[in-house]
């Protein structure tokens, strides 16, 4: 392995969530004193697990900050000089339109990174856009359309249920307990509230029931399969949680979402010729969407048929050691710090460049120009 200079670059203005929970000190839900709340890292906790475990292996690491600047991220970027910038700004200026700018500004100036460039950034972000381009692809994605106004959805031809959620949008926002719907009053207050309340186009989907299966990719190759399974329950007001991963199920230690669900890796039970299937399918959709380095691809398993269908492409996972991408990495026999690792490997691989095969005919060339100089 190539020891090499490198600039970790990631964006918080103020503390995160967690942090905020630890501050509150409290290790139970309120409406369940006997559950137990997960540790938990914070975003900066991440970021230095990163850095130690890049200076483990040799590398000269250092981390900054840039706080939404500009100016902040340039400056880091020419006072080091790196051999490669490790990409972890995942928004910039509250604007989830500027996260591809990110990385074009690395390539304006010439310098590698890791991670997705700005064209598979932007496309897996436009979640209608993205799924047009995998159904071209022959790839099974469920029915949908986009609806940009309640007129819109006068004439859908979608069977109930029906998932509506932000078109553009990612990490589960605009998702939540009542986002799968059941008949045409609540579809249309539930586009209703996509226009008004987020102030963006309905993402309207038919309901896929089944096992929710992703697969985590990295660098050509796909990682154990990640079931996320559903344990039932109720919300507060008694009616029967759905059977998808909300904004607070993935956010909100303390909901009733967040402990009706749980990750399992490897997936149990799951046929041999499905797993297949299901990475075939997670390896084309990375290929079409022009992922590099690594992505996850989140898939339900419709119950009735076993065709998985892919709900979106991650071109940007969270890659804190608690996460689902890790947890696939590890089932692989990965350590965290070998995953890292292994993603900035990819990144001095591209810098170093494709290595120069000599072949008959440039020994040939190389015999002639010899004569012709002498």
């Amino acid at each position: 392995m190539q020891r090499s200079r490198i600039l970790i670059l990631w964006n918080q203005l103020d503390d995160d969530v967690y942090t905020h929970f630890r501050r509150d000190g409290r290790r139970a839900p309120d409406w369940d004193p006997t559950l137990q709340i997960e540790p938990w890292e914070t975003g900066e906790e991440e970021m230095q697990l990163i850095q130690r475990s890049l200076e483990e292996h040799g590398h000269t690491v250092t981390m900054v900050n840039v706080r939404d600047n500009f100016d902040t991220m340039l400056d880091a970027i020419r006072t080091t000089k790196p051999d490669v910038v490790m990409n972890l700004v995942e928004f910039f200026r509250d604007d989830a339109e500027l996260e591809h700018d990110v990385p074009a500004l690395y390539e304006l100036l010439g310098v590698e990174y890791t991670g997705n460039r700005p064209l598979a950034l932007s496309l897996c972000q436009k979640k209608p856009q993205a799924k047009a381009l995998l159904a071209a692809h022959g790839l099974p994605v469920p029915r949908g359309v986009v609806i940009e106004s309640i007129d819109a959805a006068a004439n859908l031809d979608l069977e109930f249920p029906i998932i509506v959620k932000p078109a553009f949008d990612d990490a589960s926002g605009g998702i939540d307990a009542g986002s799968v719907v059941h008949d045409r009053s609540s579809l249309i207050a539930r586009i209703d509230k996509m226009l008004h309340e987020h102030k963006q186009a309905a993402l309207v989907e038919e309901y896929i029931e089944g096992r929710e299966i992703h697969c985590a990719i990295l660098g050509d190759r796909p990682l154990p399969l990640y079931e996320m399974q559903f344990k039932g329950g109720n919300d507060e007001h008694g009616k029967p949680l759905p059977k998808i991963i909300t904004y607070r199920a993935k956010w909100d230690p303390y909901s009733r979402e967040h402990h009706a669900v749980q990750g399992v890796c490897p997936v149990p039970d799951l046929d041999p010729a499905l797993a297949r299937t299901i990475e075939d399918v997670a390896m084309r959709a990375y290929r079409a969407l022009g992922c590099r380095d690594y992505a996850r691809v989140d898939m339900r398993v419709d119950s009735r048929t076993n065709q998985p269908y892919i709900l979106e492409v991650n071109p940007n996972p969270d890659l804190a050691e608690s996460c689902a991408f890790n947890a696939s990495a590890k089932a692989a026999g990965l350590t965290y710090a070998q995953m890292i690792c292994e993603i900035v490997d990819l990144a001095i691989a591209r810098k170093a460049g494709p290595k120069k095969v000599v072949t008959g005919v440039d020994a040939l060339l190389k015999e002639y120009l010899a004569k012709k100089q002498g």
